[in-house]
């Protein structure tokens, strides 16, 4: 009686395995379809087709990868991130899968999970400029500058002509204050590519640091020709022209800062001080009371303030906006005495 139950049991046990699809070749070509689709824009077609492609055969990694994309694509986080881990477990040597997981990582801010993603990566290829530049990054995310510095050299090393490397490094030497080296990464990155506007307004704000100012205006100048609506290197310009004392420009400046939605204290402060200075009292204070109610802590604006209300007769408000701004800095103290003294009088 034994023996024909075993016969029943191998016979399920045969028909089952012979239902489980294993078709590499037929799995390949609707892999191939899937890509032309996604190439083409035709998601939903791809995704049809790269499902095929796993059901063909569910060892094919690159299917599970394309697959892991395109939800992606579709932010879908979640199921992408699953594909790319089952493409990873399937061909655990193929350091683009690390690569894309990684990518996903950043986007989502899970810098440490990227981190050990891109280790991977350049541990499988490390002559990829790419792996090397995008470990660099992450790095930098995670303020980690000098170490960054080092990917970013070593990507450049690897691709001279790597446009972000340059850029990327440069960054990072700006977070470390090397001023010069920043402004010899942007140098080469415009020379790589002059039409971003981002890489004249960052060399030029390492010219004003090392105050170099006349220097950082054209680059002010360039970035804002290419970008008539890019708010910061009005802001950086604006500040050049503080300093500069010329205010009727850099009045002009945060204007066009402010109109482009940089409504911050600094920037309100910054244009009331260049209204004081052209004896502009009434815009003046309005301005530094919009930076007071944007920020109450912004010891700066209540200085200010009480020097234009000084300057306009009224020292009841001068003095108490620099008892303020004495309470909050007290260091502040020795150097507003004499004003504060003043205003009692």
């Amino acid at each position: 009686m034994r023996f024909p139950i075993l016969l029943l049991i191998t016979a399920v046990f045969v028909l089952f395995n012979g239902c489980r699809p294993n078709n590499p070749e037929e799995s390949n070509k609707h892999l191939k379809f899937g890509i032309e689709n996604q190439n083409k824009g035709k998601l939903d077609d791809a995704l049809n087709e790269y499902n095929l492609a796993i059901q063909l055969n569910d060892d094919n990694s690159t299917a599970f990868y394309y697959r892991g994309v395109l939800y992606i694509s579709r932010n879908n986080q979640e199921k992408g991130l699953e594909d790319l881990s089952e493409a990873i477990n399937i061909s655990p040597d193929t350091a683009r899968f690390y690569d894309a997981r990684g990518y996903v990582y950043i986007t989502m801010t899970e810098y440490e999970k990227a981190m050990k993603n891109y280790e991977k990566a350049v541990q499988l290829n490390p002559k990829n400029a790419v792996y090397v530049n995008r470990r660099g990054y992450i790095r930098a995310l995670l303020k980690d500058y000098t170490e960054a510095v080092k990917d970013y050299s070593k990507a450049i090393e690897l691709n001279p002509k790597y446009e972000d490397a340059y850029s990327n490094r440069g960054f990072s030497y700006l977070s470390l204050n090397k001023f010069e080296n920043v402004i010899q990464d942007f140098t080469k990155a415009i020379e790589l590519n002059p039409k971003r506007a981002a890489y004249y307004n960052t060399r030029g704000y390492a010219y004003a640091n090392m105050k170099r100012l006349f220097d950082a205006l054209p680059d002010y100048d360039k970035a804002i020709g290419l970008d008539s609506n890019f708010a910061d290197a009005y802001v950086n310009r604006g500040y050049v022209y503080l300093n500069t004392g010329l205010y009727d420009f850099a009045l002009i400046d945060f204007d066009k800062a402010l109109k482009l939605g940089l409504l911050n204290a600094p920037n309100y402060n910054a244009r009331g001080f260049a209204f004081s200075n052209l004896r502009k009292y009434p815009q003046a204070i309005n301005d530094f009371t919009k930076a007071i109610e944007i920020d109450p802590s912004f010891t700066d604006a209540y200085v200010n303030r009480g020097f234009s209300y000084f300057n306009s007769m009224n020292k009841a408000s001068a003095l108490k906006d620099w008892q303020t701004a004495v309470q909050q800095k007290p260091s502040l103290d020795s150097s507003l005495r004499s004003y504060m003294d003043k205003a009692k009088k």
